[in-house]
């Protein structure tokens, strides 16, 4: 009862945080010279942290996948936000392009109130999974499952600094990665790097929720390792610390994905209760639910 209590009472504080930031993003929009690019990706996604933090106040762990996936993408737009794009980008290379803008400069003190709001929502999280196995016939299968789910959300998450820079920070940004692609010798770059926000988004929500987990899954492993081979991570050798960087670190994200193409969301996922609902019972193949659920 005193851990529910927690929970609740840090469920209201994080809604206040979220509001803030919502606050301030808007502020930031309606002040400060952004494109309507940036400008309508960062209202749809603050749209989306405000639904989720009035969802989490229930407490579920879908609610709160949803509240960390809204807070990690509205936090990466503003931190790397740049207002004032350099007139000129000649003579760069390939790594200078792609940190450029991977960096900021950002609107300053935003990233540290997105730590802070992503903190709260990590709290919370462990706090209901504290509670779930306080009150669980098997608390070890309640522990494991809350684990698995965590693995899942964090892997999820760590597409948002790609396709937030990719497909959502603006024409400055997108133009910066079709000349990093292009650099790589990689045909029509510009479709190429549409086409890979499109996957790395579709991954994240797939894999934060555990929505379609295991499709989604199997296509953000094949991915990170066509990724890797585009890019010559192969040729470059297997430790990451490499010059260049080697292939270690993408096969390890490749793989801890494809862990959940096998298993599927879990328990605690949007395939859980979709596919075993009643409506997809009377509707959808067994076979098909079975793939599907978890």
């Amino acid at each position: 009862m005193r851990i529910d209590n927690s929970a609740r009472w840090l469920s209201r504080v994080t809604l206040v945080v979220a509001i803030i930031m919502i606050g301030w993003g808007l502020s930031v929009i309606l002040t400060q010279p952004v494109t309507a690019w940036f400008a309508t990706s960062s209202t749809v996604w603050m749209a989306l942290l405000l639904i989720s933090a009035i969802w989490q106040l229930r407490g579920s762990f879908i609610s709160i996948a949803a509240l960390a996936l809204a807070t990690a993408v509205v936090s990466r737009l503003f931190s790397i936000l740049r207002l004032n794009p350099p007139a000129s980008i000649a003579g760069l290379k390939p790594d200078d392009l792609d940190l450029l803008v991977a960096t900021g400069p950002g609107v300053p003190g935003f990233e540290i109130l997105g730590w802070f709001l992503g903190a709260l929502v990590f709290v919370q999280f462990m706090l209901r999974a504290a509670s779930v196995a306080t009150s669980s016939d098997s608390r070890e299968v309640s522990l494991n499952e809350s684990a698995l789910t965590f693995i899942r959300v964090y892997v999820g998450l760590m597409f948002v600094p790609h396709f937030g820079s990719h497909i959502l920070g603006g024409p400055f940004q997108f133009k910066i990665y079709t000349l990093y692609f292009e650099t790589l010798g990689i045909h029509m770059p510009a479709a190429q790097v549409a086409l890979a926000g499109a996957i790395e988004l579709i991954s994240a929500v797939g894999l934060t929720l555990g929505l379609f987990t295991r499709p989604v899954a199997l296509l953000g492993s094949v991915y990170l390792l066509m990724s890797m081979l585009l890019g010559g991570h192969f040729q470059i050798g297997y430790v990451w610390a490499l010059p260049e960087g080697g292939y270690e670190f993408g096969v390890f994200w490749a793989a801890m994905i494809a862990v959940f193409a096998v298993l599927g969301g879990g328990r605690y996922s949007a395939d859980s209760e979709l596919w075993r609902s009643e409506p997809a019972r009377r509707l959808l193949p067994k076979i098909v639910r079975e793939v599907l659920a978890s």
